[in-house]
């Protein structure tokens, strides 16, 4: 199985994107904010963004961030589930009593 890698294209037209299909498995564009999500092998990736860079329509083309996220499918288990509470915040509730009857 071949690595694949997803790169981000910002064009000036959406007259390029015919030229961007035959280059890659074109998944996704938005017209009005002008960017192409488009998923290419990774031995052809540096090769592809300079021939993107050359093409008329084109302003820029990028390597997705996506794939270097930190986040693993781990960090999101907890997700939406109340944080434990620790002995710390016990102690915080017990020196503002304190000094709440220092002021009185």
């Amino acid at each position: 199985m071949q690595s694949r890698k997803s790169l981000i294209v910002y064009f000036k037209s959406p007259k390029v994107l015919k030229k961007l299909k035959t280059m890659g498995n074109l998944t996704y564009y938005h017209k009005k904010r002008k960017y192409a999500v488009l998923y290419v092998d990774g031995d052809k990736v540096d090769t592809l963004i300079a021939d993107m860079k050359k093409l008329h329509h084109v302003k820029y083309a990028e390597l997705s961030r996506l794939d270097d996220s930190p986040y693993m499918p781990e960090d999101l288990e907890n997700l939406g589930e109340a944080p434990q509470e620790s002995e710390s915040s016990e102690e915080t509730e017990v020196d503002s009593q304190e000094v709440s009857s220092e002021k009185a």
